[in-house]
């Protein structure tokens, strides 16, 4: 028996296989929840399911932290199974207020970009069921930095080291100026 065997028959014995298969199912169904009250009227409804803030907090277990790598996926499946949604438009609103609430913590702005680049790396392997004007959000983003600066050197002594490695990924990656 090898690793793989071990750790899929402890998981069978402990039902931790049926709470993993389930979670895409759970993220999804918050995604719905977020998108009906984003449809609602309330634009900030994404932001919460994005970031991981209350209730929306998606984690496959305890402690594990939020998953918006699941979030985003989530999103894009919703959307295939209902184009006319409006998941689309959410999902870039919620960009939109990360944006907006991202002006002093590195964290926040850590989150912002990897959303982003997720994003971009869905759109490059053909995993995205849409995609969205990068161009216009880091026009935002960009601002957002430029802004911001000095309230992140403060958060983080090694801002600017960090962002010069998120600048060469941009760049590099995605073809993206980040931080000009």
């Amino acid at each position: 028996m090898d690793d793989l065997d071990r750790e899929l028959e402890e998981l069978l014995e402990n039902d931790e296989l049926d709470a993993y298969f389930e979670f895409p199912k759970h993220v999804e169904r918050s995604v719905e929840n977020a998108n009906n009250i984003y449809k609602g009227g309330n634009y900030m409804a994404y932001l919460p399911i994005l970031s991981g803030l209350g209730v929306f907090k998606m984690e496959s277990r305890p402690g594990a932290g939020h998953d918006f790598y699941e979030v985003v996926d989530a999103i894009h499946n919703c959307y295939r199974k209902n184009p006319q949604g409006g998941y689309d438009k959410g999902y870039v609103e919620g960009i939109h207020a990360l944006i907006r609430v991202s002006s002093s913590k590195v964290g926040s702005l850590e989150m912002l970009l990897s959303i982003l680049f997720y994003q971009l790396d869905k759109e490059k392997d053909g995993t995205a069921a849409f995609k969205i004007d990068i161009d216009e959000i880091m026009v935002l983003v960009n601002k957002l930095i430029k802004d911001n600066k000095d309230t992140y050197r403060k958060d983080y002594a090694m801002f600017d080291s960090w962002l010069e490695r998120y600048k060469k990924s941009a760049l590099e990656k995605y073809s993206l100026v980040l931080g000009e």
